[in-house]
């Protein structure tokens, strides 16, 4: 059964709406989804919780993806919507080729790319390092691993959030029936705490901190209060009060309201933007802006 919780205080503005979606896999119980509105037009005003859907599962024969789509609908019409799961595959596994050539001779674009900047960031390593997989690996999370220094966080894609990829699809699919269709648009919930940890202060270990069994709910708490002093959120009584602890005691609701944040921050223009050479169908991963730029595609 879904859990909705509506804010009931004052008049609250349809536009813009934002939304994020935490998608789960074959437990769809767990998929959640947080709706946020501006109040005013003004890009530096916090945006406010507007509802809360957890446990958006399958009841009967109405599919989960069937309720989403229909919350959605009825919520609508939003400005952005977020999935915090892939929402492409890699070059070789979204092939289509009757016939696999072989890495090294492929023609796929983003595979000669993949292979090029393999290339380029092994010579500039004294240490052996692993070759770049297009059978594995999306052009962002290569991106990712050419750019930074130190230990990056885990990547956007696999074979665990492999089904998940499909679930986003196929949702993406039915949004597209809808009028306007709705466009999914993807970031990852531990990148963009990663990219908001010195902006917000938040802890260094916090993509992986607040899923800790024992701190979690105290790192998660805290993380919430932060996006509030700092003007980018903002609850109100008495929805408040039923919103710590949810977010407290439910990852899924977090990842959930996180998400919905970086809807937010995209449509005030603070996310960082893919380049004009990324091309929409290779999944770009939206993130906050941080002082880290990722680099051009050229190779």
């Amino acid at each position: 059964m879904t859990t909705s919780y509506q804010a009931t205080s004052g008049a609250v503005a349809t536009s813009p709406l934002v939304a994020g979606i935490h998608l789960s896999g074959p437990n769809s119980g767990k998929t959640s989804l947080v709706i946020l509105s501006r109040a005013t037009g003004t890009i530096d005003q916090p945006f406010e919780v507007l509802q809360v859907y957890e446990k958006i599962a399958t009841f009967g024969t109405l599919f989960s993806d069937d309720r989403l789509v229909d919350i959605l609908d009825k919520n609508g019409p939003f400005a952005a919507v977020f999935v915090d799961c892939p929402l492409s595959l890699p070059p070789c596994v979204a092939c289509q080729r009757p016939i696999c050539p072989g890495v090294m001779s492929c023609e796929d674009v983003s595979v000669a790319w993949m292979m090029s900047m393999s290339q380029k960031s092994r010579h500039k390593k004294s240490r052996r390092t692993r070759p770049l997989n297009p059978q594995s690996q999306r052009l962002w999370d290569v991106l990712q691993t050419v750019s930074g220094e130190g230990d990056r966080p885990e990547p956007t894609y696999s074979a665990n959030l492999a089904p998940l990829v499909t679930r986003a699809r196929t949702l993406q699919r039915r949004l597209n029936g809808l009028k306007p269709p709705l466009i999914l648009r993807e970031t990852n919930v531990p990148h963009a705490l990663d990219a908001w940890q010195q902006t917000l202060s938040l802890p260094e270990d916090v993509r992986l901190s607040y899923r800790n069994f024992e701190r979690g709910q105290e790192v998660r708490e805290a993380i919430v209060k932060s996006w509030r002093d700092r003007g980018m959120l903002k609850l109100k009584e008495p929805q408040a009060a039923l919103w710590h602890p949810m977010i407290r005691g439910s990852v899924e609701v977090f990842h959930a309201l996180t998400t919905a944040l970086v809807s937010a921050a995209f449509v005030s223009q603070k996310t960082v933007f893919p380049p004009t050479s990324f091309t929409g169908d290779e999944g770009w991963v939206y993130l906050p802006k941080s002082d880290v730029e990722l680099p051009h595609l050229s190779p």
